[in-house]
């Protein structure tokens, strides 16, 4: 009972971010983006949807995740929206989409910057990532559970969404009371 299970780690994946100044090269896994909308409370919490009580009380964030092989291992590469429009376009346009091999050369100027991205050439035998694997380890970093055996994105979607409402409401009720103007 008081074990800790040390497998849990192994099911997240790192998560590629640039900072200012920085550089890299990566191999894109995936065939289109997870994205994610999110709110910002001391940390990023996920957005819940329709039903989200954080959303009258914060502004929202998409974040959009690729599966790349970078240093040797499968990671995610996060972006922000300008990040991964710059980065979808430059696919459609000059190399016929987004697509597993692509290898693409990240680059940030400065601190709010967005990231640039340009495809410097094709990896061939480079395997996609089906998109649940990728929901599931973007999930993770959330601390979600992962998908039952047999459950499809959309079920998988419905059940997070039921969680991270409930999360939201208590997220909701700390923020209010830490905002909460004194009475005069």
């Amino acid at each position: 009972m008081f074990d800790a299970d040390y497998t849990l780690g192994t099911h997240r994946w790192h998560v590629v971010r640039l900072s200012s100044g920085s550089k890299t090269e990566v191999v894109v896994l995936s065939q289109q983006f997870f994205a994610v909308t999110t709110h910002w409370v001391g940390r990023t919490v996920l957005c819940s949807g329709d039903e989200c009580v954080l959303c009258d009380l914060l502004p929202s964030r998409g974040l959009f995740y690729l599966a790349v092989f970078c240093a040797g291992q499968t990671r995610l590469l996060e972006l922000g929206a300008q990040s991964a429009s710059h980065l979808e376009q430059h696919c459609k346009l000059l190399h016929g989409g987004l697509r597993a091999g692509l290898v693409l050369e990240l680059s940030r100027r400065g601190a709010k910057q967005p990231v640039h991205s340009e495809v410097v050439r094709f990896q061939a035998g480079a395997e996609s990532v089906p998109l649940l694997l990728l929901a599931t380890r973007v999930m993770a970093l959330y601390k979600f559970p992962p998908p039952n055996s047999e459950e499809a994105l959309v079920e998988y979607e419905v059940r997070v969404r039921r969680c991270c409402n409930v999360r939201n409401v208590r997220l909701a009720k700390e923020f209010e009371q830490r905002h909460e103007k004194p009475r005069v």
